[in-house]
Order: structure tokens, then sequence, then C-alpha cells
């Protein structure tokens, strides 16, 4: 602890003391002063209640005279007004009364001073409960208020004369009262020596501020020991006030010197120590210890800490030469670490440095990724925990490659494997010169979506040049037969024109005629292949009968396909008048009833059937009996060109389904196929009866 501190908490300690000491001086002068007030106040008690008792015995002393007893005990027997009441006015003036009353044995007033019995105090007290009160105690004194006045009342019962044993019955009573007046307080007054008030309750009274009184309230207490007022004896105690006031001046006083005291202690101590402190710190503050030279010769604390001091900078100078050795070695580290930092920061890769325990002991990880999200606390970790489950094995491999050859490792992995988000990565393990590994990890992700992106154009350009040369073929091959049967018709019209008949003729222009329209219905469906790639296939809606427009289909299909064909048509609508596009439906409906046909035995029939699917939708079925479609063709059944495997023997381009689905597209329905091998074809087209752009389309292939 410093010097400061510790003298600091002494001066505490000793102003602590201090207060503590003036404290107790305080408690035991409120103590004594306590006490002596109490002494005082029972002195003034004692002298009050000593009055209270000598009027007491003056009235009893009164009523118990026993020659007034028997004027009185004649007087209520006989009421012989001999007697006379000179005697008893005699009475009241010569002790100051104010009243006298004389009751016989029935309670009758039969004789009162004044007359009118006016200023007694009596009229309030004749009652049953007083009479009791009276025969019980024979004599007693009490207060009594009345008309807002204090009266003292003594009271005696009469009983016969020489009766002294009380034994016979009363003759009557005796009562007298005395107003308690300024006359009266005078006499208590010069008796006790105090200043005497009168009041109805305890505390009326005020002191007068400045003054020490010394207050005795005494109660006044009625016949039935209630109290009907106070007597509030005040003495006042100059000598004592004077007393106290001088204990106050010295109490101060006391304190006032123990201030003045700890004053000079605490300047006198801080002049001894401020100067060798102030030294002490300038010393340390311009870091000269020449300044303390003056201390230091001195046998006391502040000369050892001089000495202390002195040795103190010495070493410090050695001390600084040290360490300006050690900043420029840390100078030249940290700039080989800059360096490294540098080349690490341009680095994107993940390093990790680990033990042969596979613990991490140093990393470094520009950006969190998936892979390593969370960079706190790694030091210290293994590293099998860090990276994913999947990948432990590999690297396991990998370290024990590495070991076993001592050459560079490199693997690759993913994170969520056959993901479009999947993540790749790229490591390379190799082994430290401390005998620990070291394992890059480089994002390849890019890389490998820039690779596949390429292998799946590469793809598609292969799929592309193999339509291209399905195209050709199929184009080339479909063009060849009817080129090749018009040329020979037109061949043998140019050889017989002139030798056949006109039927034979006819029948040749027909088979021309058919030729050319195979050719043009290949035309159009290659044109609407071509208009839909390039975004001109546009539908173009109008109100048609529905039923009257399947009918004639049917009847077209049925009188151009070849002999017995069936096919059976079921409307099943609520109502025949569509908003769509007359030209795509023919595509629709003629495509599949000709695959229907063209795939089913001769008189095999073929169920071409529309019903409501709800109000806004129409399902139209067309179902045959035919060789069907195989599992695997069905998965490519709407590609242009596409042809089943057992087709072989039937005539076609492969492009009907294909325009079937693109017509429906276009109006926002959907297609789906049901078909079994040798077990026939079910075709479904669902379609909305108003068309309803942005409405989603779909197809369905079973």
């Amino acid at each position: 602890m410093r010097i400061r501190a510790k003298i600091t908490i002494s001066l505490i300690i000793t102003a602590f003391v201090i207060v503590l000491s003036y404290c107790i001086f305080l408690i035991i002068r409120s103590q004594r002063d306590q006490l002596l007030m109490e002494s005082y106040q029972q002195a003034l008690e004692s002298a009050s209640k000593a009055a209270i008792k000598g009027e007491f015995k003056y009235l009893t002393c009164i009523v118990n005279d026993h020659s007034v007893w028997d004027e009185m005990a004649l007087y209520s027997q006989t009421q012989d007004t001999s007697w006379s009441k000179s005697n008893l006015s005699a009475i009241r003036i010569i002790h100051n009364l104010s009243g006298i009353c004389i009751l016989d044995h029935e309670k009758k007033l039969i004789y009162a001073i004044p007359a009118d019995n006016t200023e007694t105090g009596f009229s309030g007290l004749f009652s049953d409960p007083f009479f009791h009160f009276a025969e019980a105690k024979k004599t007693s004194c009490f207060f009594y208020r009345e008309n807002g006045k204090v009266y003292e009342i003594a009271i005696s019962a009469i009983h016969p004369t020489g009766d002294t044993l009380v034994t016979t019955p009363l003759s009557g009573y005796f009562m007298i009262s005395r107003v308690m007046d300024t006359k009266l307080f005078h006499d208590i007054e010069e008796f006790s020596g105090s200043r005497i008030t009168l009041s109805r309750g305890p505390g009326d009274q005020k002191a007068h501020p400045g003054i020490l009184e010394i207050t005795s309230m005494i109660p006044l207490r009625g016949w039935n020991n209630q109290p009907v007022g106070y007597l509030e004896f005040r003495q006042s105690q100059p000598m004592l006030n004077s007393y106290l006031k001088i204990i106050n001046i010295t109490g101060i006083f006391y304190f006032m010197v123990a201030l003045l005291i700890l004053t000079i202690m605490s300047l006198v101590l801080y002049r001894w120590l401020n100067y060798p402190l102030k030294k002490i710190a300038e010393s340390f503050s311009a870091e000269n210890p020449q300044i303390i030279k003056s201390l230091a010769g001195k046998k006391n604390e502040f000369g050892e800490i001089a000495l202390m001091i002195e040795r103190f900078f010495h070493q410090k100078e050695k001390l600084a030469e040290i360490i300006k050795g050690k900043n420029e070695a840390l100078v030249s580290l940290s700039d080989a670490e800059s360096k490294n930092r540098i080349i690490l920061s341009a680095i994107s890769d993940h390093i990790f440095r680990i033990n042969l325990f596979g613990v991490i002991t140093d990393f470094h990880i520009k950006t969190p990724d998936e892979l390593i999200s969370d960079t706190q606390s790694l030091i210290g970790k293994n590293f099998e925990t860090v990276v994913p489950a999947h990948i432990v094995p590999i690297l396991q491999r990998a370290i024990c490659a590495v070991n076993e050859n001592k050459q560079t490792q490199h693997f690759d992995f993913s994170l969520i494997p056959n993901n479009p988000k999947t993540k790749y990565y790229e490591v390379t393990l190799s082994l430290t010169s401390e005998g620990g590994y070291l394992i890059v990890i480089r994002n390849i992700s890019t890389r490998k979506q820039a690779e596949m992106a390429l292998y799946r154009m590469l793809e598609k350009e292969a799929d592309l040049n193999r339509l291209k040369t399905q195209f050709v073929s199929t184009v080339s091959h479909e063009f060849r037969t009817p080129l090749s049967a018009i040329s020979s018709n037109i061949q043998l019209l140019d050889l017989y024109e002139e030798k056949w008949p006109a039927d034979k003729k006819l029948t040749v222009f027909s088979r021309i005629k058919e030729a050319i329209n195979q050719m043009t219905a290949l035309l159009d469906d290659l044109s609407v292949i071509a208009r839909d790639q390039y975004g001109k296939f546009k539908l173009a809606p109008i109100e048609l009968n529905l039923e009257l427009f399947c009918r004639e289909i049917a009847e077209e299909i049925m009188a151009t396909s070849r002999p017995g064909g069936n096919i059976q048509m079921e409307f099943l609508c609520e109502g025949a008048v569509v908003n769509m596009d007359p030209r795509l439906l023919r595509h629709i409906f003629s495509n599949l009833l000709i695959n229907a046909v063209k795939f089913s035995a001769p008189g095999s029939p073929v169920l071409f059937k529309l019903e409501d699917q709800n109000k806004n939708l129409i399902l139209i079925t067309i179902q045959d009996h035919g060789i069907g479609i195989s599992e695997e063709d069905l998965v490519n059944i709407f590609e242009p060109f596409h042809r089943g495997e057992n087709v072989a023997g039937y005539p076609g381009t492969g492009l009907g389904l294909s325009i079937v689905k693109r017509c429906v597209n276009q109006h926002k329905g959907s297609i789906s196929v049901m078909s079994r091998l040798t077990e026939g074809t079910t075709v479904t087209v669902v379609l909305p009866k108003k068309y309803h752009p942005g409405e989603p389309n779909g197809e369905k292939t079973l």
C-alpha cells in the first residue's frame, strides 16, 4: 500500500475516533441531562401532589367537624330553625367556600347557601349513583366541572350524634364546594412554588420558547374517578438552563478543538510527505534520477525509495537496449509475416496444417463457405470433425498414400451429390518438413459446372446432329415414295396416253394426286413444327360447333382411309359451341384418328368420345385395339420423328404426336397416352371450351 494511502487511512481513522468519542460524549451528556431533568420532574410532581393533598385535607377537616355534624344531624331530623343559619354562613365566609348544601335522609334539599343553589357546583350531582358513592365513602373529596368552572367538592354522610361506629341509619348529607379560581391557584402556587394552569387536557398549554421549564400534569378526578381537568404545574429553572447552555458550548468547543488538531496533523503530515513525494514524481516524469539525489543520502524510507529508483533507471537503460534489439527482430519478422499474409490473402483456397494426430495447428480461410462455415476455434480441433463425414474415408486413404510413397496426393469430392447446387472441391495433401501434413482445399465448382455445361452442350449437339440426320433420312424417304409414284405415273401417261382409255387415265391421275397430297401433308407437318420452334405458331380461336366439326373430320378420315375403317363417335357434351382454333383442332383430331385407324386391324372399332369434364373443360378420348406402344417408346412418344419399334411395316414420319402435343399446348390443354403392346392405345386430351391465356398446360404418359 502507498504511503499516502496509509497516511490518509490513518487520518480517516483518527477523525473517526474523534467523531466517535464526541458521539459517546453526547450520549453520556444526554443521559445525564435526562436524569437531571427526571429528578427535577419528580420533585415537582411530589410538590404538586402534596399541594393537592393539602387542599383535600383542608376540605376533609371541614366536613369532618363533629360539632358541625351534631348541628346538622339535629337540623336534618327536626329542621329546627333555632339552629342559627348564620353559623353555616360564617363557615362559608371563613373557609372561602362557594356553597354549602344539606340534604335529609330522603335526599331532599333542606338547606343551601346560596339559597338558589347557583354557583355551587352541586346541581348536576344529585343522582342515585352519586348518593351510593357518598354512602360508601362516608367522607370524600373530588372535583366537578359545571358551567365551564371546576369545583373542589367535599361530601360527608350525616349520622346521629355520638354514633361513632356509624351503625345507625344516616340522617342526611353534608356537602361543601369551592371553585378553582385565581385565589385558590395563588395559594397552591405559594405552597408548591410553581406556576399553575387549569386545562381540559394534557398538553393544551405550550411552554415559552427559549425558557427551560419543568412541567407536571396532575389530573383532577371526579367522584366516578374520571378526569374533569388537569392542573399543569410549571417551574422555571434558569440555573439549569444556564448549566445546559454551558455544557452545549463546552461540547461544541471540544469538537472544534478536535477538528483543529486533526487539521493541523493533516497539514503537518502533508508537508512532511509532499516534498519527497513531489521529488519522486518529478523524477519519474522527467526520467532523471539526479532530481532525487538529495533524498538518496537520507536514512529513512524515502532514502531507500530514492536508491531503488536509481537502480530502476539503471535497469531500465539496460532493458531498453534489449528491447531495441528485440524490436528490430520483430520488425523483420513482421515484414516477413506481412509478405506471407499478402500472399495468403490473394489465395482463395482453404489451407490447413495438421499434426500426425490430425489436430489442426494452423489454418487460412479467406472466405467461409458451405464446407467451412465456422472459423471460430479451429485450432486444436481434429480435422476429421471439421469436414463432412463422407470425406473422412477419402482423406484417410490419401494420408496413408502420402505416408507410403512420400508424394503429394490429389483427389476431388462433392458436398451434395446429384444436386444442381453441388459444390465441388479439389484437395492437395502433402507432407511438411516438421512431420505434419499440409492440406489445400480449392473450390472447383465453377470449373466443374463449366465442364458439365460443355458436356451437356456436346450431348445436345450430338442429339441435334442425330435429329438432323434422322430428319434428312426421314424426309428423303417420305418424299422419295410419292415422287417415285408421280414420276412412274407420268412416264406411263407419256407412253400410253393415246392408247389408254379415259377411265384408266383418271386412275393414273388419282394416283398422282394422292402422292401430291402426301407430300403436301408432310410439308404441312414440317411447317407446323418449324413455326412452333420459331414462335410463329399462333392460336386463332373462333366459335364453332364442335359436334359438327368432329363428325366432319371423322367422315373425311373414314373416306380416305383403307377399307374397313370403323370410327364410333360419342358426343356427351352439354354445349356444342366452343371457342377454339379449328386449324389446330384439325391437326389434333386428324392425327389421332389416322393413327388409331392405321394401327388397328380392319374392321376393328375406334372410339372417338367427347364429354364434359366440368363446365369449362372438354375431355376427348380416342381409343383403339391395335398394336399398342411399348413402355420404352412411351417415354419419347412426343419427340419429332420418333417411331416405335413395332411400326416398321406402317407408313409415317413420326411427326403426328409431336404436332398434336404442340397444338394442345397452344390451347392450354393437356394430353396423356396409355398403351400396352397388342392391347391397344388410349389417348386422352383435355381442352378448355374457351381459350384463357396464361393457364398452365401439361402432358401425361402412362
